[in-house]
């Protein structure tokens, strides 16, 4: 399939007349663009009054490939047809270059004009494309088509520039202008030509051309940063694709932000992007700010703002998630809520970034101070991962830099849960620091200044944020069952129990050393107790005769316990024998150091004053292995004090063995 390529319009801001003048000084050779040999002219045609001057070279380009590469093309150098076609009278001039080398196997077209610019005739705007047509290359066409795009990319970078240093050296001779053609008065003006080669003067097939999507590289340069030639290539390809199934489509920083998602994959950018909008349009979300209001649980209890800017200019938003009650909050105004206030935030973000020229994302300031297991609870864990895919599907790209600061002891169990539903990209920018290492010379300083570093992480930038810690029961709108429901997930992995006074239930969990026993449990019923036990079964007795007898006879000893063997369950802490009250919602987790057989149990010690002699809670139990921890031995309770990519293994040196947290 070819390959079509359409670089931004290039701004001169002098005459085309001069342009012309500069533009002619690069042949026959051109010592600023080494792979350029030399040229010659092969065909030539002047008009009686001078308007129309077509010149046809024949130009020798070097080849730079491998030498493997060129031994089996057979070539160290090829050659392109270049046809200039200057027109005077209607200041233009078109060129078309194809290639005469490998012309049956490989197509080559480059189609390029200089005009006056439609604002100001007084500067000069230049349009460039090409077409790559790769049909048969002695079975490399692959590794060709690489070497071209490369090549291209590498030579058009330098066309402005050439186009400026024979300015400056015309000028340098005082040369600072050129007078614009007139009509001889002694010669009658020619019909373009009665030559069929200089007939070609190509304005009408150019028309395509100048009148398509336009992108101005100054533009580029002042609203996009710097792009090198392939990102403008694609920008300008995605628009014109999105152009012939949309009359609008989105600005060239969106364009941007969705190709750096797909690794500018033109049509999966494309799909990507379609997609986005028909949501979009669905939702209503280009008027989202203005027709949603956030509801006051979340105003009140979500502790997050925007605060200033980093160092690059990015707006930076700081959220407060060591007090988020994620488990309340759900519970209050459920996930959709929760999801259109984010959405509400990333168009916040898209508006402020917008406000500044060459910004197109922001930075998120996360504080894990207080992070507990409450906040692993399995239906946050849900709807954080629907949020993430929200995120990425419609907000690719916005997110600069992921600052997570204060992580605690529970961060490498937390990020082992989380971090599979975060794409590698946005991994990449998130940089953890445990303890107090923000503050060291290499931490966040780094990305903002220190006259912005909010009070509450020790700087001088006051930042109203209130932490009112959990939500009150009494704004629940929807029970732990409700919440469950609405996952199909979540009902497979929560089961529900009811035990009558007295009565134990049991759950065994087999762990390998290093791993994580983890448990969740709310008490919709009575009171409970827990209990975690290892159980350390009896090892059956064989007499050294006996055994000696079964080892010459071949047989293999078994001293695995079976269910009958007797045993004992040994409490592993006793701060893990706790009673839970009717309400209690309880997340807890049991790092393994010695490898075997675990016992969670609940007990019904519901009073025998009450009521209701029944207990019933709901409760999951996950087991998260070692090899999930990357090869490293990591800790609930030990702490870390050193920067790292989250993407990277942990290393820690101490281990423990328990930690719960029940709210109330």
């Amino acid at each position: 399939m070819p390959q079509e390529y359409q670089l931004p319009d290039r701004v001169y801001k002098y005459p085309f007349e001069l342009i012309m003048l500069a533009y002619e000084r690069r042949f026959p050779t051109c010592s600023m663009i080494p792979a350029f040999l030399g040229s010659e002219t092969i065909h030539e045609y002047k008009s009686k009054d001078g308007a129309v001057h077509v010149i046809e070279r024949r130009c020798k380009i070097d080849v730079e490939a491998p030498y493997l590469l060129k031994k089996v093309c057979g070539a160290d150098h090829v050659f392109f047809i270049q046809k200039n076609s200057l027109n005077l009278r209607n200041r233009t001039l078109n060129i078309v270059a194809t290639n005469e080398t490998f012309s049956s196997r490989v197509k080559i077209k480059e189609e390029c004009a200089y005009k006056p610019h439609p604002d100001n005739d007084e500067w000069t705007i230049f349009t460039q494309r090409a077409t790559l047509n790769i049909i048969s290359f002695f079975g490399i066409e692959a590794q060709v088509e690489k070497l071209g795009i490369k090549a291209y990319h590498k030579n058009i970078k330098k066309g402005k520039e050439i186009i400026i240093y024979y300015v400056n050296e015309l000028e340098s001779e005082g040369v600072v202008t050129a007078p614009r053609w007139s009509q001889p008065d002694n010669i009658d003006s020619d019909s373009d030509s009665d030559d069929s080669f200089a007939s070609a003067d190509d304005d009408t097939r150019m028309d395509d051309l100048t009148n398509d999507y336009k992108l101005d590289s100054d533009y580029i340069t002042t609203h996009l940063g710097e792009l090198n030639p392939m990102e403008e290539c694609s920008i300008i390809q995605l628009a014109k694709r999105m152009k012939q199934t949309f009359d609008k489509i989105p600005d060239e920083r969106v364009l941007l932000r969705f190709l750096r998602a797909r690794n500018f994959d033109i049509e999966k950018t494309r799909e990507m992007l379609i997609k986005s909008m028909a949501w979009r349009k669905q939702y209503n979300i280009d008027a989202h700010l203005d027709i949603w209001t956030p509801p006051p649980i979340i105003e009140k209890y979500l502790p997050g703002a925007w605060h200033r800017s980093d160092k690059d200019g990015r707006p930076v938003y700081i959220l407060r998630l060591g007090h988020l009650d994620i488990k309340g909050m759900l519970r209050a105004v459920g996930e959709d809520a929760l999801l259109r206030y984010a959405l509400y935030i990333c168009e916040q973000g898209i508006q402020k970034t917008n406000a500044t020229a060459q910004i197109s994302s922001w930075t998120l300031l996360i504080d894990l101070e207080g992070l507990n297991l409450r906040h692993l609870w399995a239906p946050a864990r849900i709807a954080m991962r629907r949020f993430t895919e929200v995120m990425e599907q419609n907000y690719p790209e916005t997110l600069g830099v992921v600052l997570i600061v204060q992580a605690p002891r529970l961060f490498p169990l937390a990020w082992t849960l989380v971090k599979s539903f975060i794409n590698e990209n946005t991994r990449r920018k998130c940089l953890v620091y445990g303890g107090n290492d923000y503050l060291e010379d290499d931490g966040i300083h780094s990305y903002i200044h220190r006259e912005d570093i909010p009070d509450f992480l020790g700087g001088p930038s006051p930042c109203n944020i209130e932490c009112n810690g959990l939500v009150p029961r009494e704004d629940y709108t929807r029970s732990t069952e409700e919440v469950l429901a609405k996952e199909a997930g979540l009902q497979s992995l929560y089961k529900n129990c009811t035990i009558k006074k007295g009565e134990i239930h049991e759950v065994q969990v087999e762990a390998d050393v290093d791993g994580v026993i983890t448990w969740d449990f709310d008490c919709v019923l009575g009171e409970l107790q827990f209990t975690v036990s290892q159980r350390i079964f009896a090892q059956p007795q064989c007499n050294s005769s006996l055994a000696g007898l079964v080892e010459m006879a071949g047989i293999t000893y078994s001293t695995t316990p079976s269910p009958t063997d007797s045993y004992t369950d040994n409490i592993v802490e006793e701060s893990t024998v706790c009673s839970y009250l009717e309400g209690d919602s309880v997340q807890g987790s049991f790092y393994v150091s010695k490898p075997g057989t675990y016992i969670l149990s609940w007990g019904n010690v519901t009073p025998a004053a009450s009521i209701c002699s029944k207990s019933t809670f709901l409760y999951s139990i996950e087991t998260i292995e070692p090899k999930d921890y990357a090869g490293s031995v990591s800790s609930l309770t030990s702490s870390f004090s050193n920067l790292s990519s989250a993407g990277s293994s942990w290393n820690t040196s101490s281990v423990a063995s328990w930690n719960s947290m029940v709210s109330r």
